[in-house]
């Protein structure tokens, strides 16, 4: 029974094979990314070697990303690790700016190197890039599986984030794998996906390329988790002969019940430990974090357990998870005992206004008392006249229409 691929006719010619292989690896990567469907879509394509990027630029620039293809080569400099690193902070730091405006951007990998591959993934440690869950990486090497589990960081950073690895190991046939996440570095992948000359991207798993991996672990591994002491919840020491010194942290509240709940449906254990500064955490000014989220970010724990407060610095860089509890919180400040102020009523205005409405007032008494006397004599009553002037004063104030001036007469 034939394999269901194209044949591999270069007669071991080396430059044919490797023009093969760089067509099988641009084909193949069109097809992946047309699995990725995003509004807001960009992809940067990472490569090592300068003759990777016209086969690469052809597949790609077919495919339709809204927000354009970005090649980025960095070739390393002779031994010089230094020098490659710096090169890929750089790439990194234009990935985090662009992360900062769109939310669906997939980074591209295609090395050989085993240097170059721990080099990046040591880079995209440090640079949190990949933090976000939004952002998908996918990685093109022809290195076999053995040589990638000795390469730590690489196997680290594959299987904590949304990330794939597409290994090339014929001509016209590449398989694709994830990490399993938190697993061993000889723990085998699990393939997702064979893409063939022959008949395409083949998904083997899943109806999707990049599955939520995050949902439950199939291995139970153990995590370390950080958290902090709240009025409901308390930090206790328990014995535990299996732990140095037979005691163990553990925590006694609300959201430790949340998290042997998450522990039980997520087929994972856990321990906990605190932060040297006791404190939730936050960004610095020179871009260190402090407390259990620092801890996070050192990746010296896998997560913290809040509640957190939601900011933009710890929104741009953390994946938060679904909210538990809605909580909001209001400043109470005392009344103060009542007081009576005989000129109160003088506060709504300033005293420009009120001069102007005295004067105003004045006047139109002058002139309701000036213009009877204009009148016919048998027609003037004096009690009418200082009625009508007095009663502009009883408008203003508000007053009834009673006659207050029948004691006058």
């Amino acid at each position: 029974m034939g394999r269901p691929f194209a044949r591999d006719d270069t007669n071991g010619n080396p430059r044919a094979k490797k023009e093969k292989s760089e067509f099988g690896t641009g084909a193949a990567m069109k097809a992946m990314l047309a699995e990725v469907p995003c509004a807001e879509a960009t992809v940067f394509v990472l490569i090592d070697r300068s003759d990777w990027a016209s086969s690469v630029l052809k597949n790609v620039s077919e495919f339709a990303v809204p927000y354009g293809v970005s090649l980025f080569n960095v070739e390393p400099e002779g031994e010089d690790v230094n020098a490659t690193h710096k090169q890929l902070l750089r790439f990194m730091a234009d990935g985090v700016q662009l992360q900062k405006e769109l939310h669906c951007v997939t980074v591209v990998v295609v090395s050989e190197d085993p240097v170059f591959l721990a080099a990046f993934a040591e880079s995209a440690f440090r640079s949190h890039l990949l933090q976000v869950q939004t952002t998908r990486l996918l990685t093109f090497t022809r290195l076999p599986l053995h040589r990638l589990h000795s390469l730590h960081h690489l196997h680290k950073t594959l299987s904590r984030t949304n990330s794939l690895i597409a290994i090339n190991n014929a001509p016209f046939r590449i398989v694709v794998y994830y990490m399993l996440p938190f697993s061993h570095p000889d723990t085998r992948p699990l393939r997702v996906a064979i893409w063939t000359a022959a008949r395409g991207l083949l998904l083997t798993s899943s109806t999707q390329l990049f599955i939520n991996k995050f949902l439950k672990y199939p291995h139970g591994p153990h995590l370390l988790v950080t958290g902090e002491e709240l009025p409901a919840q308390r930090a206790i020491m328990v014995d535990d002969p299996t732990t140095p010194g037979g005691q163990r942290l553990t925590f006694r509240g609300p959201m430790d019940d949340v998290m042997r709940v998450v522990s039980k449906h997520m087929n994972l254990t856990y321990s906990y430990m605190r932060a040297e500064d006791r404190t939730w955490g936050g960004l610095q000014s020179d871009g260190s974090w402090t407390g259990m989220l620092g801890l996070v970010m050192n990746e010296e724990v896998e997560f913290a357990l809040g509640p957190f407060g939601m900011t933009p610095d710890r929104n741009y860089w953390m994946d938060y998870t679904q909210y538990l509890t809605l909580t909001g919180y209001r400043v109470l400040a005392a009344r103060g005992s009542p007081e009576v102020d005989p000129w109160g009523f003088l506060q709504p205005f300033s005293s420009l206004v009120w001069a102007a409405v005295v004067t105003a007032l004045l006047a139109e008494i002058t002139v309701m008392l000036i213009l009877p006397s204009c009148l016919p004599t048998h027609t003037q009553h004096i009690a009418r006249r200082w009625a009508k002037g007095f009663s502009c004063v009883r408008v203003l104030l508000q007053q009834g229409n009673a006659n207050i001036f029948r004691w006058l007469f």
